[in-house]
């Protein structure tokens, strides 16, 4: 079986995570993509995210209707910081004989070489880098991590969407339309429960 795991945030979740996702899982053949919303990402420790039960329920209204997609709370029950290193090795122990894809967008790889044990992530699985702009293709080569381990990194290049959790939250707390940016099921939750309405990074 072909595992995908795609780790972050999803603060909230929108078609910049959503669109990449599901075209790398039609491209390689995934019988399952697990996404993993993280407690507190590395290098965030002071960003204060939305509570994670929103950010989950956000994202099971944005997987609704697609059975092979699911969620793993196992880094919101961990606690502490999200190591994805950490959360690579728990599914490698849940499915050692499958094959597993850590999905991510060339954004997350560029600083890839800072993340905590990348040689190990890398043996873990198998990356599959989406590019997000401005982030092109030769982030993997100023990686000396993905350099070395180049055959390891699969990069996909046909679907690219311009949207940051980032621009909805500023978006959102301007009172505008969602609309093309996250899936309506989201922005409806958005609303009522009034979240992002302080600021870009005011959560509630």
């Amino acid at each position: 079986m072909k595992i995908g795991i795609f780790g972050g945030t999803f603060d909230p979740v929108h078609y910049g995570h959503l669109k990449p996702a599901a075209a790398v899982a039609a491209a390689i053949l995934l019988d399952r993509l697990i996404f993993v919303p993280a407690h507190r990402a590395p290098g965030k420790e002071e960003d204060e995210p939305a509570p994670a039960a929103h950010r989950v329920a956000m994202l099971a209204l944005a997987l609704s209707g697609r059975k092979d997609f699911v969620i793993s709370l196992s880094e919101v029950e961990r606690g502490g910081i999200s190591y994805t290193v950490e959360t690579l090795g728990a599914f490698a122990r849940e499915f050692p004989r499958d094959e597993r894809y850590f999905l991510l967008g060339t954004d997350a790889l560029a600083g890839f070489d800072g993340w905590r044990e990348p040689a190990e992530i890398l043996r873990l699985a198998r990356m599959v880098a989406f590019v997000r702009e401005p982030y092109e293709a030769d982030v993997l080569e100023r990686s000396a991590s993905v350099s070395a381990n180049r055959s390891s990194v699969l990069l996909f290049d046909s679907v690219r969407v311009k949207i940051s959790s980032t621009d909805v939250r500023r978006a959102a707390a301007r009172g505008e339309s969602l609309s093309g940016r996250t899936p309506p099921a989201v922005e409806e939750y958005i609303v009522k429960h009034g979240l992002y309405r302080d600021s870009g990074t005011g959560r509630t």
